[in-house]
């Protein structure tokens, strides 16, 4: 994918979930309130309050992989935008891109029924862009690839607005 081509995708991605509401600091984190030192507890810490658009720069500085199985469902979907972005980002993909796709592979539905058509079209256009990257890079486990075959790709072009 050049240069462009990543762009294109990465405004896409901005686009289709430019709108996407907050879902309130109870609904990020998996968390027990006052465990201090629980990994959900710092997660629900990181992530609480912020805008989705501050953790493409936070994701910049730290690799949030860790971070994707302490979040809520609704937590998840509304920083997807974030971690989408930095798959895009040639410095940081490496960082997040497999367990993103193995994320999405393992929580379809969970993930897709809060989802609106724009958005599952551009999830759907990372996870292409994903599983050429893997190809490429000759990995023998394919996460984007299978999420795409096992449920991603089953979207009808209609249904995702083509």
């Amino acid at each position: 994918m050049t240069v462009r081509e990543a762009e294109e995708l990465r405004r896409e991605v901005q686009d289709a979930f430019g709108r996407r509401p907050y879902p309130g600091d109870h609904a990020i984190a998996r968390r027990r309130p006052g465990c201090a030192g629980d990994e959900a507890e710092e997660v629900w810490q990181r992530y609480r309050g912020k805008d989705w658009r501050e953790m493409v720069a936070a994701g910049r500085q730290r690799n949030l992989r860790d971070d994707l199985g302490f979040l809520t469902y609704e937590g998840f979907v509304y920083y997807l935008p974030a971690f989408l972005e930095l798959c895009l980002d040639s410095e940081h993909r490496f960082d997040l891109d497999g367990s993103l796709a193995s994320f999405l592979w393992s929580f379809p539905e969970e993930v897709s029924s809060r989802l609106e058509p724009r958005e599952k079209r551009a999830v759907v256009r990372v996870l292409e862009f994903l599983a050429a990257e893997f190809d490429k890079r000759g990995y023998v486990r394919n996460d984007a690839r299978a999420a795409l075959d096992h449920y991603w790709a089953y979207f009808t072009d209609q249904e995702l607005g083509r």
